[in-house]
Formats: structure tokens, sequence, C-alpha cells
């Protein structure tokens, strides 16, 4: 099915005022991106005041540019509804993570579900403080519907908040009917019920709400009804979270309850303040916490018992990481060479030294012998040495050396005082002697 220039592969999910697609948009050479498209329902298409409502999200949406937050790449009008193409997170939304965790028996790491929340903070307080780009002024814009299924983890580890649909700005000339609360109310704060100007400590109280879910699996307000939950967030205190995990850290509990205070001037004033908090006690762990981590816990959270090969990636042990451990390599057996005593030294005779098996050990132990050659001589018995023989053929190479030696002095000799010679009959006579045959006469003779 197309709409428009996109080609929608799936369904993702359908909510009260647009459902969403798995899309693919295509282009010349081969060009190919995925997406999600996010349509007006058909029956609701006609209605003025909710295409009004979707037009507002896509003029919010688009001032909007910030790693932590879905970006909008395209809004268009075809066979007859409206529609925004944004940006596709291939992960979990976070109330899906948390179902995940508890359905594999396993906490969230504090240290994580901080970092989490951190990101989200750091998102929003970039919306909360847009300004006009003409005028200056600031927009004003408030969330209002923070949640976990708003907040999304991708597998590569990344943080991003989505659906600025009931988002409000300054301004605005949309106004809410009569009587409808718009949002989930669990996470709306108690003055959102007294009607009372709604300012962003709005998404702090619903961000105090969401990492009050991460850490325990719970809701911080028992209730078995709409009308039950407003009393609660009204006039009651929240369940403490340590009653559902006792060995949450102290400066945790601090930040849940300071963030979802009931009175919003006991709260973080923005969200800086609450990021601040946070990332303090993310240092305070002394572990590191990045993308990298996220993604192994989102791993580790999705993981199958038939995906094998991703719990032995992860790090969880199981009867393939045993199955995959290395074998050990045989040792290989070196033999222990003999004491220091106990090498035999080898005799010298007339014949020179008993020749010995060239292999390693005996290549080891000749090294040392040489290093202790005057020790050896020293311990060996008189009886031991044996007259010098006679001249062999390597004595008489120093004699032949020697004699050569003393012709090629007298050679020089000769040489020289005929070169003095000459010089004396050069100075008595005009003409120069000739002293190249006497030269040439001396070296032929030599």
């Amino acid at each position: 099915m197309k709409l428009g220039r996109y080609q929608l592969l799936d369904k993702l999910a359908t909510g009260g005022m647009a459902e969403v697609y798995l899309a693919r948009a295509t282009g010349p050479m081969g060009f190919e991106k995925e997406l999600v498209v996010k349509r007006i329902l058909p029956h609701l298409a006609a209605d003025g005041r909710f295409v009004e409502m979707f037009l507002a999200e896509a003029r919010l949406a688009a001032r909007l540019n910030h790693p932590h937050i879905v970006q909008i790449f395209d809004f268009g009008e075809a066979d007859g509804t409206w529609y925004l193409a944004m940006e596709y997170i291939d992960g979990l939304n976070l109330r899906v993570l948390s179902k995940r965790a508890r359905e594999a028996g396993m906490e969230l790491p504090p240290a994580s579900c901080a970092r989490i929340i951190a990101s989200v903070c750091e998102g929003l307080a970039y919306a909360h403080e847009r300004t006009d780009p003409t005028t200056g002024e600031p927009l004003g814009i408030i969330h209002r519907d923070i949640s976990p299924d708003n907040i999304l983890l991708s597998r590569e580890g990344a943080v991003k908040v989505v659906d600025f649909g009931i988002a409000k700005m300054a301004g605005q000339e949309l106004r809410t009917q009569t009587g409808v609360v718009k949002g989930k109310l669990a996470y709306m704060p108690p003055e959102r019920f007294r009607e009372v100007e709604m300012d962003r400590r709005m998404d702090v109280y619903a961000l105090g709400v969401v990492l009050y879910e991460l850490l325990t699996g719970h809701k911080p307000y028992e209730a078995g009804s709409e009308g039950q939950l407003v009393r609660a967030i009204l006039y009651e205190q929240p369940v403490p979270a340590v009653k559902w995990r006792p060995e949450l850290p102290p400066a945790l509990r601090r930040i849940l309850e300071r963030a979802m205070a009931k009175e919003r001037e006991q709260r973080y004033a923005d969200c800086r303040a609450l990021q601040s908090d946070l990332e303090h006690f993310i240092l305070s762990t002394g572990e590191p916490v990045g993308a990298w981590q996220l993604a192994r816990l989102l791993a580790r959270v999705t993981e199958r018992p038939g995906d094998e090969k991703t719990v032995v990636e992860s790090g969880v042990p199981g009867p393939v990481r045993q199955a995959r451990a290395p074998t050990p390599k045989p040792m290989q057996r070196v033999p222990t060479p003999p004491p220091a005593a106990a090498i035999p030294v080898p005799r010298r005779t007339a014949e020179g030294p008993r020749p010995e098996p060239a292999d390693a050990m005996t290549i080891r132990e000749r090294a040392p012998q040489r290093s202790e050659a005057p020790t050896i001589r020293l311990e060996k018995p008189p009886q031991l040495q044996e007259p010098r023989p006679s001249a062999s053929p390597r004595e008489e190479k120093p004699t032949e050396s020697a004699q050569r030696r003393s012709q090629v002095r007298k050679a020089g000799a000769g040489i020289m005082l005929l070169l003095a010679l000459a010089a004396c009959a050069f100075l008595w006579s005009e003409e120069p002697v000739q002293v190249e045959p006497l030269t040439a006469q001396v070296t032929s003779g030599r």
C-alpha cells in the first residue's frame, strides 16, 4: 500500500487519533530509506479539530532538531488524509523494555535507568528553552504527554523522545475542550487536575514517574479505577520505591521524591536541574554508562531462549558459552636441565673437544660453558695435559705470514732508497732523472 510517495510496509501501532506504519521512501539510482509514517485515522480526517491538532504537531516538531528528539522529515496530504514522515527508531519503548525485563526476571540497573532519564531531560530542556528564530521570544513548549510509550531506546543505545502531538506552545490558538484531560493520567501532576497554568515542571513530574517505573516495575500509586487514581495523585503519598526495591541507593530515592513532589514549588525547577542530579548519581557509581552500555542492556532484555548467539555475545552464561569456549592447547613439555654441578665438562685432547649431539638442549648448555671457560681450565688435572705435538699446518701459517711481511718491508726500504738517490741527482743536474725503469725493475724483482 502506498501513501503519497511512501510505500507502507507494516502497521506498527494504532492510537486514538492516528495510526503508525513502517514505510520506505525510494529515489533514483536505487536509493531507499526506511522511516515511519503517521497518518490521521480515516474517520477523523474530516474533523477539523483533529486536523488542526495534527497540523500543530507538524509545525511544532519542524522547529525541533535535537539528538534526543525524533526528527520529522516530511508533512503532507494524500488520499484524503494528512500524514507525518519521521525518523525510524529500531528498538523498544520504555514500557516494553520494562515489561521484557520483568518477564526475564531481571531488574534494570539504577545507573542505566538514570542515564536514560538524563538523556530525555536533555532533549526536553532543549524543547523547553526553544525560542522563536524571528522574534527571539521563548516558545514555551511543554510536551504534556511524557510516558514510557513516548520514550524510545534504540538498539544502538540512543534515547529519543517522540510524539509532541498534544504539546502545548505559548500563544497556541488550539484550546482543549472543557472537561477533556489529554495525556495519560498516571503521569499527570496534581496541578493538572486543578486547572492551573501548566509549565515545564509538568514534564519533570512525568519523568519522575517514568523513572520510578523503570526502577521498580510498578506505578507509584495503587488504584483500581481512574477516579481512585486521580484522588491518590491529589491527596495520597506514592508508595515508597524501597518497598519494591530495598537496595535502591539513597541518592536515587531523594531524586524520585523531589521529582514527584505534589507541590511543584518543591520539585526541580526544570529538566536541567533534574539532569544535573542524575548525572552526579551516575558519576557516584563509578561505572561508565553511555550508548554502548544501554545497547548491551537492550540486547540482554530482548534475548530469547533460542537466541544462543546473542546470549554468548552479551556475556550471559549459558550452555553455548561453554560449548564455544576455546579448547586449551596441550602444553609442550620442556626438559628440565640438570643441576650446574652435574653438567659434564668436555675434556680437551690432542684431537680437540669430543663432538656432542646438536640438539636444542646441547645448544643451551654450551653457552654457559663458554662463559665459564677460565674456571674449567683451572680445574683440569695436570696429568691430562699432554706434550704439545710437532708443528702442524695450523702453526706454520704464522711463520709464512711473518716472512711475507719481512719481504714487503725490505722492498719498501729499497724503493725509498732509490727515491732518495733520484732526488739527490735531480738537485745536481738540470735534467730530471728517469726513475720509472728503476721502479718498474724493483717491482718486477719483487
